[in-house]
């Protein structure tokens, strides 16, 4: 099948300009959107998600891959009057990010979402519709959502505290826009000394247990057998505390970014997608 692709600007009540492509397969109308939301420094056009989105597609499914404004480790923003990107976003940006994408989609007629998050895109994903509670999302489905609160990363990074403290002292001293140099997994990093502690502190904001129990929608949380063993016992966490029709995926030999795997992860999101809304070209 010819899939079709347009390029899709839209923009946040607080004015940013985002963009996103939307993939959608000719002569198949629906009400039903999967909105497709990145990780940490990565953005719409780069795999896994916009393979994900072309992918399913094919399978008739209506795909929007989105940039939040934390795309890429540093970009420009406010009409190119400052620098954004993930060395610099807040982690409840993506509240605004979110809703001018829903928007812009609502604009286009759809009227149903399934939110399906990569990396730091699951974490926002849950976060997001355990705070706005959208009766409109009918579900979230975490891609490799990770463990990586304060309180669970310094127990295995020791050395992590001693980062966070100097952050602290560095926001303390009026020093929050300056970057510091972190790894991220096995990749280095950069994030401000605000971002830092925002995404990370001692405050542990970006565990998403608490929002998963709130999402009112069923979650599906998929996991590679080839990362680490906290990813497994998170994803198994998320879906308890979702409830009732919530399913938890181990794909065999994947990676974070599902390397050879991302047709099995395709063929995951669209069985649970058949088996949960079967009305899913309803218009």
């Amino acid at each position: 099948m010819n899939i079709q692709t347009q390029l899709c600007t839209f923009k946040t009540a607080d004015n940013e300009r985002l963009h996103g492509l939307l993939f959608t397969p000719p002569g198949e109308l629906s009400d039903l959107a999967l909105v497709f939301i990145h990780g940490v420094a990565m953005n719409f056009y780069l795999p896994p998600l916009a393979i994900f989105g072309q992918e399913l597609a094919q399978r008739r499914s209506h795909c929007f891959v989105i940039n939040t404004r934390g795309h890429d480790w540093i970009a420009r923003v406010g009409n190119l009057t400052k620098f954004g990107g993930s060395a610099y976003e807040k982690l409840e940006d993506c509240l605004l990010d979110f809703d001018g994408a829903l928007n812009h989609l609502e604009k286009k007629g759809y009227r149903r979402f399934v939110l399906v998050g990569h990396s730091l895109g699951a974490i926002k994903s849950i976060i997001y519709q355990g705070t706005r509670q959208r009766a409109d999302v009918v579900s979230v489905v975490s891609c490799s959502a990770p463990k990586q609160f304060y309180s669970e990363r310094v127990s295995r990074q020791p050395a992590f505290r001693e980062t966070i403290e100097k952050a602290e002292t560095m926001l303390a001293e009026g020093r929050g826009e300056e970057l510091l140099s972190i790894a991220v997994g096995a990749t280095p990093g950069i994030f401000s000394a605000r971002t830092h502690l925002d995404k990370y502190g001692r405050d542990d904001r970006n565990d998403c247990r608490p929002y998963a129990k709130r999402v009112g929608c069923p979650l599906l949380a998929i996991v590679g057998s080839a990362e680490p063993k906290f990813f497994h016992e998170y994803a198994q966490e998320l879906v308890a505390a979702a409830g009732t029709n919530s399913t938890y995926k181990l794909v065999d030999g994947g990676n974070h970014f599902y390397n050879r795997h991302t047709t099995e992860i395709v063929e995951i999101i669209h069985e649970w997608l058949e088996r949960l809304l079967p009305d899913k070209s309803t218009v």
